[in-house]
């Protein structure tokens, strides 16, 4: 980067900062910030009623009608839960167009999972508690602190709860609604809410794309059928492969195996072998390159699984 490009960078940066200032100095804001603080204990009280409703991928419904109960209880407009089971709510604006403000109801843990929420100190601790219970109180508070100072806005308001963010949702969720809801068009932009922490701001779009991999072979048995295709050694070829893979810092791109499944038993060639693999960047043609790059792997592995593999033997 040049001297004059670093130089309008940081002047940028300060513009911003000094911008950001005085909006904090306003006394309406310091207004609100007190307000948010003074509402404390009710946010905590939701967030633990939330914590402890279980909801992984799959389940959410429970939590999803504690949400729409929440909604219209705050003065939200046409709240209902669409046909993949997202729970929306709106305010209505003055002009077209809409903002989305989200919050994802799943959580990692499986539904057995113990949800002993508790506190220690001024800390809540338990399964969810931060991801997402935080980020739906937060939800909850943007909509109540709507209601509280009756705030305007040109474009709609839209709340919404989506399902399906974590694990084998694949973000099935806000999927459904940029691509078959109403709102797919009408949405200009989205504040995604996540997590617990409040001191970073993500202003750049994610890419996710998973894929589930299946190889299958003849199977057999290791002595008697010695020499036949390996689907575990293919995949373990492939894997090995993509690991060897360039992954760039900038922009940030990670690439996962998060799952591998295959054989029935240590003496017995298996019949298949299947991992899951997740690849994310900023960049839609990082994740492209990616893509491609997998698939040339696992077709390379094959070829050389079958290469050094022996033709099968005939009896005499």
């Amino acid at each position: 980067m040049s001297s004059s490009s670093q130089s309008s960078a940081a002047e940028s940066v300060l513009e911003r900062v000094q911008g950001i200032s005085a909006l904090a100095a306003m006394a309406e804001v310091r207004k609100a910030i007190q307000w948010f603080r003074d509402q404390e204990s009710r946010f905590t009280q939701w967030q633990v009623e939330v914590a402890r409703i279980p909801a992984p991928p799959f389940g959410e419904q429970a939590r999803s009608e504690w949400l729409a109960e929440k909604f219209s209880s705050l003065g939200l407009v046409d709240v209902h839960r669409d046909a993949i089971g997202n729970v929306l709510g709106m305010r209505p604006g003055i002009q077209a167009g809409a903002v989305s403000l989200s919050a994802h109801l799943d959580t990692v843990f499986p539904a057995a999972t113990p949800l002993d929420i508790r506190r220690q100190g001024r800390k809540l601790c338990g399964p969810g508690i931060s991801d997402n219970a935080a980020g739906i109180v937060a939800l909850l508070a943007l909509a109540m602190a709507c209601r509280e100072f009756r705030l305007p806005h040109d474009a709609s308001l839209v709340f919404i709860g989506n399902v399906g963010e974590e694990g084998e949702g694949d973000l099935r969720g806000m999927r459904y609604v940029f691509s078959t809801s109403r709102w797919r068009e009408g949405i200009l932009s989205s504040v995604v809410l996540d997590g617990a922490g409040a001191d970073t701001v993500i202003a750049e779009a994610l890419g996710s794309r998973r894929f589930e991999i299946v190889m299958r072979g003849p199977g057999g048995h290791s002595w008697s059928d010695f020499g036949a295709p390996n689907p575990i050694v293919a995949m373990a070829r492939a894997i090995h492969g993509f690991s060897d893979t360039h992954i760039p810092s900038s922009p940030k791109t990670t690439v996962n195996v998060g799952v591998i499944a295959g054989g029935t038993s240590v003496n017995s060639i298996p019949e298949s072998a299947s991992i899951r693999v997740d690849i994310r960047s900023s960049s839609a043609a990082e994740i492209d390159r990616l893509e491609t790059e997998l698939r040339r792997m696992v077709e390379h592995a094959v070829q050389a699984e079958l290469a050094h593999s022996e033709p099968p033997r005939l009896a005499h």
